[in-house]
């Protein structure tokens, strides 16, 4: 048996293109791993496959995905695996909960049966489960481009955050539905990342708020809230609906969360940080 973390994510910068032919949009986006709350994935040995997990068990779940994803690159059928995963991360929040589940599921079947596949391949095999897979591999701050699953090591500031989740779930393709429908966002302007977290209120960008509120007007309270508390910036995590409210310190960002706890006492508020990483913020050529 095997036990892991799945650790959840935040876009500083999140850049969307139109869609393509493949209904896909180009992204271009700053993806970082935080510290702190996780899914706790258990993976073990079974007779049969299985994947526990509230509210999302068996092949609908990415977890599952992932195990096929790892046959498929090793070119053979595995031994089964009973994969439980205890939920802690929001779900349809944009902090990549699912994600980093099937990333978790992969890196710990592939040590439970010794394949020893090694960051190439099962970064391969995270493409084939969804495009916020491979980065789950990775970890760290990485650029993102094409659907997400083209990936860069990139540098990022050390900051402190809260990330609030109101507990109103987006759908994320109803989210590039209502991009599509809205006039086309403000250009690139290939701004490098800055060197410290109190760079980042200036910085940070997310083309999908605009979207996201249009279809949950009440997120806006929030987005507020968190900007009246001292939040810098208040960002909308992936496509919503949670927000990630950073600080550039563990006093501030621990004020934060206890206003935000009182404030909306429906969402759930969690610590979380980011402890800086990379050598490298430029970003990559679209």
């Amino acid at each position: 048996m095997i036990e892991t973390f799945a650790y959840p994510k935040v876009n500083l910068r999140l850049l969307v293109g139109p869609v393509r032919a493949d209904g896909y949009h180009p992204l271009r986006s700053l993806m970082v791993q935080l510290d702190g709350p996780a899914d706790r994935v258990t993976v073990s040995r079974a007779d049969e496959r299985s994947v526990t997990c509230a509210g999302i068990d068996g092949p609908a779940n990415l977890a599952w995905k992932a195990l096929d994803a790892l046959e498929a690159e090793v070119g053979e059928v595995l031994p089964p695996l009973a994969v439980h995963i205890d939920k802690v991360l929001p779900s349809q929040a944009g902090v990549g909960g699912g994600s980093s589940d099937a990333a978790a599921t992969l890196r710990a079947a592939d040590q439970l049966l010794g394949l020893g596949l090694g960051p190439q391949r099962l970064e391969r095999a995270a493409a084939a489960v969804g495009s916020d897979v491979p980065f789950f591999i990775r970890g760290g701050a990485q650029w993102a481009t094409g659907r997400g699953e083209v990936l860069e090591p990139a540098s990022a500031p050390a900051f402190e955050c809260v990330i609030v989740a109101p507990g109103v779930g987006l759908s994320t393709p109803a989210v590039y539905a209502a991009f599509d429908s809205l006039p086309d966002p403000e250009p690139d302007d290939n701004v490098p990342p800055p060197t410290d977290a109190a760079g980042l209120a200036a910085w940070c960008r997310n083309d999908l708020w605009a979207p996201a509120q249009s279809l949950a007007p009440q997120l806006i309270d929030v987005f507020e809230a968190l900007g009246k508390a001292g939040a810098a910036p208040a960002l909308l995590c992936g496509s919503g609906s949670a927000f990630c409210g950073i600080t550039p310190t563990r006093e501030a960002a621990d004020a934060l969360a206890a206003h935000m706890s009182g404030a909306i006492p429906v969402a759930q508020v969690m610590r979380a940080r980011f402890a800086g990483t990379g050598s490298s913020g430029a970003p990559p050529n679209p």
